[in-house]
């Protein structure tokens, strides 16, 4: 099996499928001249293709100086008429907002589908690796920062607002390390594991930053396919979103 061979079985059976089920962590620790920052979200999400939408759900902690902060977090992205739209809840304040392109939102985009090219350069570990007790090939490479956040979608880089980070053109132009674990038995993807501590390191020193990224690790895994229901979003968040 090659990586380019293991991508095009991949692709075509992520294409047969209806809906998708991960989970989300990020762990991410800044440290700057006086204090140290430690970010962790864990979210579940769900997305459909037809209609495209998405729903994700869950928690992220801040520790600041000692303090911690936390709040939930959950996001709704639906196709409204022609628009796509993102609803968006953090620290108990939702917002609508209207994308302009709905292939750079943070819960649709494929990184098999976007990043083909480059994941065909992709080198397979000899050993085999175990995902939900499920034995996977395991690939491991680089994508350019324009594939991730086709992928993922700025704001989920940036952690949401947590994390200061610069512009889109500035983190497109970069190369940037992934692990990609791919269910032997089903041809689909199990886990994705994206290493940014390096990258966001050399961001900072080329922005002339003092702060250190002593760790800024995301990992999605795949943990069901064709099981979520339609994502509708409740009239009481439209009405939230909407209010001054």
């Amino acid at each position: 099996m090659t990586p380019e061979r293991l991508m095009i079985k991949v692709t075509d059976n992520l294409a047969k499928v209806k809906t998708v089920s991960n989970s989300l962590n990020m762990d991410i620790e800044l440290e700057d001249v006086l204090e140290t920052t430690k970010i962790t979200m864990d979210m579940d999400m769900e997305n459909t293709t037809k209609p495209m939408a998405g729903h994700a759900k869950g928690t992220a902690q801040v520790n600041m100086r000692g303090a911690e902060v936390g709040s939930d977090i959950e996001i709704y992205q639906v196709t409204e008429g022609k628009e796509f739209v993102t609803y968006s809840s953090m620290y108990g304040q939702w917002s609508r907002e209207i994308s302009k392109n709905p292939k750079t939102n943070a819960l649709n985009g494929s990184l098999f589908q976007e990043s083909g090219k480059a994941l065909k350069a992709f080198r397979i570990a000899e050993e085999p690796v175990q995902v939900g007790k499920k034995e996977c090939y395991e690939m491991y490479g680089d994508v350019t920062g324009k594939e991730l956040l086709q992928f993922m979608g700025l704001d989920m880089v940036g952690a949401f607002g947590l994390v200061d980070i610069p512009g889109k053109d500035t983190i497109a132009k970069l190369r940037v390390p992934i692990t990609i674990d791919i269910y032997k038995e089903k041809l689909l993807p199990a886990r994705i594991m994206i290493d940014m501590t390096d990258v966001m390191n050399d961001l900072y020193d080329q922005n002339d930053k003092s702060t250190n990224v002593n760790n800024f690790m995301i990992k999605l895994e795949y943990t069901g396919f064709n099981q979520a229901q339609k994502i509708e979003v409740p009239a009481d968040i439209k009405k939230a979103a909407k209010a001054p």
